[in-house]
């Protein structure tokens, strides 16, 4: 499994300096939110970033994030895509991560809202697959409709799309009480990305994104979930995301700094 940081963990620092952090500190991804890519070509260009990450010997695993509207009108996304997907392929990153964006219409069942959103996931698919790159869908916790892996899954099977996968995240899955057993039968050709975190000891009902801790710091069973991808040969990007507040108001070097070596002590008991 390979180490990656997400440019939400260390907040509005520049993306300039993220990537020379994680190269000091030996992150091999990052996935990178729009809005500091955004900033970084407003005084800079694509090919400078593509030498900058090669510097730091640095992979691009995603660009993100992207709101999976599949219920109501879907052309802020479709713009998005269109925009970013070939500066994703510019930049080496495999992966667009599309998060659970709206949710069904009140009443309608389970089997009319996977074949409408596999049509949505189907769309923004063709898109992506002329730049060569992915979607993955991300489940949030608590949703009553792709709240999980299983929802997501099967809207990227009705796509018919083979570049839909799904990806997890450690945080979200703990919300919604994802079992280890339903980690266990995800299929790893279909997990696209992992977002690891940890949340602490608290009712889940209670919990939001903003109490997000570092690996290792919290109640998430990180080392049993990691161990069934160890075991299933999963050989994706770990990439930590955290919005935590306090976190922001550390210096930029220390939040890569924090990432990183959390994320390590939770490997080595792996």
């Amino acid at each position: 499994m390979l180490t990656c940081f997400n440019t939400a963990t260390s907040g509005t620092y520049p993306l300039r300096d993220t990537v020379e952090y994680l190269g000091k500190y030996g992150f091999q991804g990052v996935e990178i939110d729009t809005g500091r890519l955004e900033e970084y070509l407003a005084g800079g260009t694509v090919d400078g970033l593509r030498a900058a990450l090669e510097a730091s010997h640095v992979q691009v695993a995603a660009l993100m994030a992207f709101p999976f509207v599949a219920f109501g009108d879907r052309a802020g996304t479709r713009a998005a895509l269109e925009r970013w997907c070939p500066v994703a392929a510019q930049l080496g990153a495999p992966t667009m991560l599309c998060f659970m964006g709206d949710a069904p219409p009140a009443g309608m069942e389970r089997d009319e809202a996977v074949a409408i959103s596999a049509k949505a996931a189907a769309e923004y698919a063709e898109i992506a697959a002329r730049s060569g790159v992915a979607i993955a869908l991300e489940p949030i916790g608590g949703l009553a409709f792709m709240g999980g892996p299983e929802d997501a899954l099967a809207v990227a099977e009705a796509s018919r799309m083979a570049n839909v996968g799904i990806m997890m995240d450690t945080f979200h899955f703990y919300k919604s009480d994802i079992s280890l057993e339903r980690i266990n039968a995800i299929p790893t050709d279909k997990l696209l990305i992992v977002h690891i975190n940890d949340a602490p000891d608290r009712p889940k009902a209670e919990l939001n994104d903003g109490m997000r801790v570092y690996c290792g710091m919290g109640d998430i069973p990180l080392v049993e979930t990691l161990r069934i991808l160890k075991r299933k040969h999963w050989q994706g990007y770990l990439s930590v995301e955290i919005f935590n507040r306090n976190y922001w108001a550390d210096t930029h070097e220390n939040i890569v700094r924090e990432a990183k070596r959390t994320l390590d002590e939770v490997l080595a008991k792996v």
